[in-house]
């Protein structure tokens, strides 16, 4: 293989030299929309952060964990999951047959495009492929590392780099924890587990019997900072499926550098525990918002304090919930005497609506209810409600790495370390579209999800060609090129001529 041989980008250089006819090669340029985001986590020196940090441990570093992570965050824009996809990311394959360079994005990164065909790459050894390098070097760096190192790495570093790129100080936090389902009959899943759970019959019958489904599969705590649109997974927990919520995720609210004192975090039903919450509020001190459940004295004794606030047959009683039409809302106070374990004082939020059928002369039987408790003590209820609003303000967003948007649960390996590199590598792409979209440049993208965008772009492809001469190249659109080709004196016309194919069988 020769020496790597650096060219870069040069307009006029590449004009005067159209001119003349000094041009070693015009070929087909597609921009994918990868490139858009991966220049700008690039050039912001965002992934440059990403990989300083890396826990990479391999003593000969021949191909660079800026080009190894670049590749990776790039083949999750492209649907490329599988280790040995990933260089190929950096190329923009649109075809199986038919690859495509992305020369801005591989002149970011500083790889010689005219080198880039089979036999060659920019390892010393070179690579079979028509990539930049092969894909085993990410599985054998991948297993000198371990899990935890992993999950550190991200927790530790991962949340401050991009939200030092979106210039956001979040004061709203999410955590959550998704089900990550494999194969069941698949024992190999290294760490994965195995959950009995139960679901109701899908025939809708009085007497319908509740069945257990069976999963296997991992789980993932995910901590989400809150900008002005979207937000950040700052911080992660990864466990076995079995894992319950709060215990997989004890240690990333107790010690994670995301949540600053006075924050809010929302929790859903699965994190409820006064010890838990009371140690947040004392020793972190930060604020949280959680939804009570129907079997708790709390709830009990929190409806029982809202109506004897008043004559339960007088509406005037209970205000009109600020977003919901038909539901009406009362604050109450100290509802932590009745949770056993609760040893911060919280104040609620009570939000009801008619039963089908009712009409409210009946009082509380008449409703159905929903409690909302905070630690924040100033907060009225209608502040409760359109903070934890936030939540599902977010879930269709959320849900594009939940559900499938990215593929979060495409697996194509059972050993622990690679599947996590996966859903880390799924989380950082996700977080450069999040920050993104969150630029002047990049908001045209904000209500679009990554399939939305993948489809616009090949339906509003503009065609453009690169020139190469020696050691510049420049992108030039299709038509301009045409036109410049077509003023070119007849020779120098034919001598270009030949870097065209004929269009004969």
């Amino acid at each position: 293989m020769r020496e790597l041989q650096i060219i870069y980008q040069d307009q006029e250089e590449i004009t005067k030299k159209l001119n003349t006819g000094n041009v070693d090669a015009i070929e087909l340029a597609v921009e994918q929309i990868t490139d858009e985001f991966m220049i700008y986590g690039l050039r912001s020196g965002l992934i440059d952060e990403l990989s300083k940090t890396f826990p990479d441990l391999r003593k000969e570093e021949e191909i660079s964990t800026k080009l190894i992570l670049s590749a990776s965050i790039a083949g999750h824009f492209q649907d490329m999951y599988a280790l040995s996809q990933s260089p190929y990311a950096l190329l923009s394959f649109r075809r199986v047959t038919e690859e495509q360079n992305s020369p801005p994005l591989l002149a970011e990164l500083g790889l010689n495009i005219k080198v880039l065909s089979a036999g060659e790459g920019v390892s010393r050894r070179g690579t079979k492929q028509n990539a930049p390098f092969n894909g085993d070097v990410i599985r054998k760096m991948l297993n000198s590392i371990k899990p935890e190192d992993l999950i550190n790495w991200y927790n530790k570093n991962i949340g401050k780099a991009y939200l030092r790129q979106s210039g956001y100080r979040p004061s709203f936090h999410i955590l959550d924890c998704t089900d990550l389902e494999v194969n069941f009959d698949n024992e190999n899943y290294e760490g994965s587990g195995i959950v009995k759970r139960k679901k109701k019959s899908s025939e809708k019958k009085k007497n319908s019997k509740e069945e257990e489904e069976i999963k296997r599969g991992y789980k993932l705590g995910s901590l989400r900072s809150l900008l002005d649109d979207g937000g950040i997974i700052t911080g992660i927990a990864y466990g076995a499926i079995n894992v319950h919520d709060l215990e997989l995720c004890k240690d990333l609210l107790m010690t994670s550098p995301m949540l600053k004192a006075g924050d809010t975090i929302l929790f859903d039903r699965a994190f409820i525990d006064g010890l838990t919450i009371s140690r947040l509020k004392k020793k972190r001190h930060l604020d949280v918002i959680i939804p009570l459940r129907s079997d708790m004295l709390a709830y009990e004794d929190s409806l029982v304090t809202a109506y004897h606030l008043g004559n339960p047959s007088e509406s005037s009683n209970w205000e009109n919930h600020p977003k919901r039409a038909g539901q009406q809302i009362k604050r109450i106070e100290h509802v932590q005497w009745m949770w056993e374990g609760c040893t911060v004082g919280l104040n609620g939020c009570v939000v009801r609506y008619l039963k089908d059928g009712k009409d409210g002369t009946k009082g509380m039987q008449d409703y159905e209810h929903i409690v909302f408790v905070s630690t924040d003590l100033s907060l009225t209820g209608k502040e409760i409600l359109e903070r934890y609003d936030l939540r599902s303000e977010i879930e269709e967003d959320h849900r594009q790495w939940k559900e499938g948007m990215w593929d979060m649960t495409v697996f194509t390996s059972t050993s622990l370390v690679q599947v996590l590199y996966h859903v880390i590598c799924v989380l950082l792409s996700y977080n450069l579209q999040q920050v993104y979209t969150n630029t002047e440049k990049g908001e045209r993208f904000s209500e679009k999800t990554l399939r939305q965008k993948r489809r616009q772009q090949s339906r509003r492809h503009e065609v453009s060609m690169i020139v190469y001469s020696e050691d510049s190249f420049a992108l030039i659109g299709a038509k301009l090129l045409i036109g410049i080709l077509l003023r070119l004196p007849k020779e120098i016309q034919i001598r270009l001529y030949e870097l065209f194919p004929s269009g004969v069988g």
